[in-house]
C-alpha cells in the first residue's frame, strides 16, 4: 500500500512538474473542478525555488542551480549538476546511436556511443540509453519502469520526442526520474542523435523533489545557433543547404515551438491525474496513463 500510494503521488505531482517544464501554468484535474464550493480551500502554493543562474564555459547553455547543489560538468549543451541527497539533474546530454541491435556495454561504429535499433519505440530507445549509460560508467543496468509517458506534437519530419516518469530499480539505490527524451531522424550513415534532459533522486524523496527538478528543467536554455549545430547530422552530409537537413532554423524553431506548446499533453496529464487519484475508468486510461503500458 505504502508503494502504490508513492507512485501514485510521484505520479501526480510529476504531471504538474511536467507542465512547467514546457512552460504551461499547472492544470485543475477535472476531478477538482467538480468539487463543491463548501470544499476546504487549497493549501497556499508553495513558494518558487530559488535558483543562481549558471553559463557553461563554452556559453553553450545556461540553467539555474538551487541552492546547496554544484555544477559537476557544463560542455557542448550538457550541464550536471548533483543535490545534496543523491540527486542528479542532467541537461541536454547527447547520445549518438548507430542503427543495429542493441548490445548492453559496447560502443558502436566510429566513435558512437552505442548500436540500438532506429524503429524501435522511443520508450524503448530511452531504456535501452539508460541502460547503457549505466554500462559505460561500470554500474549495474537499471531496470525501467514507465509510470507516465506522453509523446510531444507538432515536431519536425523524423523527430520523436516525450516527456517521461520512470521508476528504476536494480540499482544500488532506486531512483525516481522525469524528464523530455528526444530522438532525431537517422542520417545517411545510419547513425542518429538523441538528447536526453532529466532530473533523478533517490526513491524515499523523489516526490519532494519535483519541484526543484520542474524549476531547473525549466530554466535550461540553449542558444539558437547551438541548438541548430546539434542538430546536426553525425554523418555530414555529401552537399550542405542551409535550408533543409534536421539543423535547419525552420525545423529548430519547430523543435522549440513544440516544447514550449504542448496543451495536448498538458490535456494528457490533467486525465492521468484523475486516473491517479480515483482509479482508472476503463481499460483505454489505464493503459495511456501507464498502469499498463505507455502511450509512447
Amino acid at each position: 500500500m505504502q508503494i502504490c500510494d508513492r507512485m501514485k503521488f510521484l505520479r501526480i505531482a510529476a504531471v504538474a512538474a511536467i507542465s512547467l517544464i514546457i512552460g504551461f501554468p499547472a492544470f485543475v484535474s477535472a476531478a477538482a473542478q467538480a468539487k463543491p464550493s463548501t470544499a476546504p480551500a487549497a493549501a497556499p502554493a508553495a513558494a518558487p525555488v530559488q535558483l543562481q543562474n549558471y553559463t557553461a564555459p563554452d556559453q553553450s547553455a545556461s540553467a539555474g542551480v538551487p541552492a546547496g547543489w554544484k555544477v559537476a560538468s557544463a560542455t557542448g549543451t550538457n550541464i550536471v549538476m548533483s543535490g545534496p541527497q543523491g540527486d542528479v539533474i542532467d541537461l541536454g546530454e547527447g547520445i549518438i546511436a548507430h542503427d543495429g541491435p542493441f548490445q548492453l556495454g559496447q560502443k558502436g561504429p566510429d566513435g558512437s556511443n552505442m548500436s540500438m535499433p532506429y524503429s524501435a519505440k522511443l520508450t524503448d530507445k530511452l531504456t535501452m540509453v539508460l541502460q547503457q549509460r549505466a554500462a559505460l560508467n561500470g554500474n549495474p543496468a537499471p531496470q525501467v519502469k514507465f509510470l507516465y509517458a506522453a509523446p510531444l506534437q507538432s515536431l519536425p519530419a523524423g523527430f520523436q520526442c516525450g516527456v517521461f516518469v520512470i521508476a528504476a530499480s536494480g540499482v544500488a539505490t532506486p531512483a525516481d526520474a522525469l524528464g523530455i527524451f528526444c530522438s532525431l531522424p537517422e542520417d545517411s550513415g545510419q547513425f542518429f542523435k538523441n538528447f536526453l534532459t532529466f532530473g533523478s533522486a533517490p526513491a524515499a524523496i523523489a516526490a519532494k523533489d519535483v519541484p526543484t527538478v520542474a524549476a531547473v528543467l525549466k530554466s535550461y536554455k540553449i542558444p539558437p545557433a547551438w541548438l541548430q549545430k546539434k542538430f546536426a547530422p553525425f554523418t555530414a552530409p555529401a552537399s550542405a543547404s542551409p535550408n533543409q537537413g534536421p539543423s535547419s532554423p525552420a525545423e529548430v524553431q519547430m523543435y522549440l515551438n513544440a516544447m514550449e506548446n504542448q496543451q495536448a499533453v498538458i490535456d494528457h496529464g490533467a486525465t492521468c491525474a484523475d486516473a491517479g487519484i480515483i482509479g482508472p475508468s476503463n481499460f483505454r486510461t489505464a493503459a495511456e496513463c501507464g498502469y499498463l503500458s505507455p502511450n509512447f
